[in-house]
This record gives C-alpha cells, sequence and structure tokens, in this order.
C-alpha cells in the first residue's frame, strides 16, 4: 500500500491473497487496495512521515474507503455424484401396462475441476474446465409390458427348442382351438411319434421337416419365413393343418394309429 502526503511517498508492505491485485489511480491520495481483507488492513497501524511538511500519517480502516469490488479467480476440484438415468423397453414377456425393473440404477462420480471467479468474498460464476469420470453411472431398466395373455404364457413357456419346452409352447396355442388336456394328450403322441418333438427333425426318406414333420418342409412358409429355425412357427403350423384336416389332435392320432402317417 502507498500513501501520498506532499509529493513524497512512503512505501508499506503488505502481505495479500495471491488472487489480489491493485488498482493504481495516479495523482489520488489513495491507492486503493482490491481483494484486500479490510481487518487485516486496519490492524497494521504502521505510520509514514512526510518529509516536506513534518507531518505523519497513519494507516486506519477509514481512509480505505474501496469504489470499486475485488475480483479474483480460483479452481476448485470436486467429486460429485452423476445421477443414473432411466430407461424403458416394451415387452411383450409382461401384461400389458405391467413394469418390472430389469436393472437397478446406480449413481457414478466425476471429479470436476472449476474455475470460479468471486467479487470480494462472494462467488459470482463458475465454469466446468474439465471433468473425469471416476465411476461410469448405470441406467436403470425398466420393462414396461404390452404383451396379451397368449403372447406372455408364450415367453414363459421358452423358445420351443427343447422338447419340454416346446410342449409349453404347443399347450398355449391349442388354448386358441378350445382344446383341451384329453386333445393334447393324442398331439403328445403324435408328434412323439413324428419327430420326439425335435425341431430339427428331419426324414432322410420323404424330407419332411420339424416337429409335425411338415412334407415339404417349406410349407410352413406360410406361416414365417423362419419355418427352419423357429419351433413355434413350425408348432403353429402344424395345429392350423390338424384343425383343417382332422378337425383336432386326437383325430389325427387315430389316422396315424390306422395308417402310420397323418
Amino acid at each position: 500500500m502507498i500513501y501520498r502526503a506532499g509529493g513524497t511517498a512512503a512505501v508499506l508492505s503488505l502481505a495479500v491473497s495471491g488472487a489480489a491485485y491493485a488498482a493504481v489511480q495516479a495523482g489520488s491520495d489513495v491507492i486503493q487496495p482490491l481483494g484486500a481483507n479490510r481487518a487485516a488492513l486496519a490492524a497494521i497501524g504502521t505510520s509514514g512521515t512526510d518529509s516536506d511538511s513534518g507531518s505523519s500519517a497513519k494507516a486506519t480502516q477509514d481512509p480505505m474507503t474501496v469504489s470499486g469490488q475485488s475480483t479474483s479467480v480460483t479452481t476448485l476440484t470436486q467429486d460429485e455424484v452423476q445421477p443414473h438415468q432411466v430407461v424403458t423397453r416394451e415387452t411383450k414377456e409382461l401384461p400389458a401396462g405391467e413394469t418390472k425393473v430389469q436393472t437397478a440404477g446406480v449413481d457414478g462420480v466425476a471429479r470436476v475441476t472449476y474455475q470460479v471467479t468471486w467479487a470480494d468474498d462472494t462467488e459470482i460464476s463458475r465454469e466446468a474446465v474439465s471433468r473425469v469420470v471416476l465411476t461410469p453411472a448405470v441406467d436403470q431398466v425398466v420393462l414396461v409390458g404390452t404383451g396379451t395373455a397368449t403372447e406372455v404364457a408364450l415367453a414363459q413357456a421358452g423358445d420351443g427348442k427343447t422338447p419340454e419346452s416346446a410342449q409349453a409352447v404347443a399347450k398355449v396355442l391349442m388354448g386358441s382351438y378350445g382344446w383341451g388336456e384329453s386333445e393334447y394328450s393324442c398331439l403328445h403322441s403324435l408328434w412323439t411319434r413324428e419327430s420326439s418333438w425335435n425341431y430339427q427333425a428331419k426324414n432322410p426318406s420323404s424330407d419332411a421337416y420339424g416337429i409335425p414333420q411338415s412334407l415339404p418342409g417349406d410349407k410352413m412358409a406360410s406361416v414365417s419365413s423362419d419355418w427352419a429355425t423357429n419351433p413355434v412357427t413350425q408348432i403353429t403350423w402344424g395345429l392350423g393343418y390338424i384343425a383343417g384336416r382332422y378337425g383336432s389332435p386326437c383325430g389325427a392320432w387315430a389316422h396315424s394309429e390306422a395308417t402310420g402317417w397323418y
């Protein structure tokens, strides 16, 4: 801090924050400090003497009136929680309107460095200058049901690629024909004889294919083009074939018993 008395200056050395600085106004009686702590300044109590007039001046708080604000810029680094997001996915495996959390959400953590601008002791702005993810957030995945009762039951039955799963699929699909347990018993016997419920079964002598032993196999393309690899497609086609030609699985089984084919 510099006081002017007459034309001679007495210089006082004052330790202030590294972010503070002085603004010098030419010809003024007091060089105004920016960013200085006023209480510290008032406690200095050091005087300077004017060699021309012999008068003395004492540094007190009163003459340190600041017409503007001190400004400074600092950096601040802190770890911050990064909230997880919620993602919804539709599925036919749940009844329409039902929801289920498939994956629980987990918040992440990021280390953020800010550039902070101060006016005196008041923060007036901050800007993020770097961000490092320490722990990534994990989205919460919520399933939203869109399935009908049949679609849900099929999802629970499985993909049909094992005999047990294929039989469960057949039971579900038979419901649309109004066939009960007795008809399923006939169907079970029929397709056990034909293919052992193997969706990849192929008759080497006739090229009949799949669980219902469609002849030829590509007849099942009337249901879907994935007939060679999708047991549900095969079962859907086979039940329709039985209904159209024999009326019911027991009718098809009776014909197979009599002739060895259906």
